[in-house]
């Protein structure tokens, strides 16, 4: 979730010295560069930016994490996740022996890092930083979006978790936080639109889904541009509430999009890409097409077997479906041993 870039804290660069505005410079560099999506001159410029406020010394810490979560935000941009995270982790320390643990600056990298962390399928260590976040939030900025992004990651923990009952009200006072603090037509309201689209798709809601799926892709195309991998996302969860519909033409044509979008713009977005072909799987399955179902979900499992986590929920949801496909190629060993792992792995659940 690379929800916003973070400025630097204003100085007067009048009185500031070269290497200071020369920081500074490609700091703002750098954000222009990840605007227009070259995330790799954006990390470039950023790490030459770190380098000078380390050099610099304590007094510009606050600044030094500025950037430094500038670059974690870049670094996912190119599906580089587990590496920002440590950045992120680093950020957060900074900003909170700098300005503590409840400055807004502070929060917001922490919210950062637990999107993050869920990105990567740590929810256990994303909890505890959006309750911390959320409890804060609560007491000091009871109206700024930052506490709708803890809300959001708490809606999405719930959801994995099962626990429906709680996803959707952590989502929807999430969005109204968004629209009331940010309004209709930001990212923020994107991400909150995309959020409770998901619970209600999750909860068998399809039709209260799709309106939302599509105000927030509506959104991302305007702002980030078709090609982004955040429309390649959206695109996905619309296939598959077309394919429920039985719309198999558009479902395919919304989930290929959304892999050809994935394959130009970020190949390194592992989790969407894991996401976008186990959709596409699915739909090959219910089109009869399994030899290319077997073939998405088994690479899809190999996803996820290399870069984690290979347990999980999502993980089993994987074995199940390719021993769906298995059953159907008549391998029926195989189907067998792959749902007796998916059993053990839900048993740990």
């Amino acid at each position: 979730m690379n929800w916003v870039r973070l400025g630097l804290a204003a100085i007067s660069l009048a009185a500031a010295s070269a290497q200071v505005r020369t920081a500074f410079d490609l700091n703002d560099r750098g954000l222009e560069a990840s605007s227009r999506g070259d995330e790799a001159e954006a990390v470039r410029l950023f790490e030459t930016a770190i380098d000078i406020w380390r050099g610099l010394g304590p007094a510009y810490e606050a600044h030094l994490a500025t950037t430094e979560s500038n670059l974690a935000q870049a670094l996912s941009g190119q599906g580089k996740r587990r590496e920002a995270a440590g950045i992120f982790e680093a950020a957060l320390a900074e900003f909170r022996h700098s300005l503590g643990a409840e400055n807004l600056r502070s929060l917001t990298t922490q919210n950062f890092l637990g999107a993050n962390l869920l990105m990567l399928g740590e929810d256990l260590r994303a909890a505890p930083l959006f309750d911390a976040a959320t409890a804060i939030e609560r007491r000091r900025y009871p109206n700024d979006v930052q506490l709708a992004r803890s809300l959001s990651g708490q809606s999405l923990i719930c959801l994995r978790a099962g626990r429906m009952e709680e996803a959707l009200p952590l989502a929807e006072e999430a969005l109204n936080i968004t629209l009331s603090a940010a309004g209709d037509s930001g990212l923020d309201a994107a991400l909150a639109y995309s959020g409770v689209a998901e619970v209600h798709r999750i909860a068998g809601r399809p039709e209260r889904a799709l309106p939302l799926y599509g105000k927030a892709r509506a959104i991302y195309e305007r702002i980030l541009g078709p090609g982004h991998p955040r429309v390649a996302s959206i695109l996905s969860q619309e296939g598959l509430i077309l394919m429920g519909d039985g719309k198999l033409s558009l479902a395919e044509k919304a989930m290929t999009r959304s892999l050809d979008i994935l394959a130009k713009a970020c190949p390194g977005c592992i989790l969407e890409k894991t996401v976008s072909e186990t959709n596409l799987g699915l739909l090959r399955m219910k089109q009869g097409k399994y030899p290319e179902a077997d073939h998405l979900l088994t690479h899809v499992m190999s996803l996820q077997e290399q870069y984690g986590p290979g347990t999980g929920p999502a993980m089993a949801a994987t074995l199940h479906s390719l021993a769906q496909v298995r059953e159907k190629e008549r391998r029926h060993e195989d189907a067998a041993q792959l749902q007796k792992r998916a059993d053990l792995i839900m048993s740990f659940q």
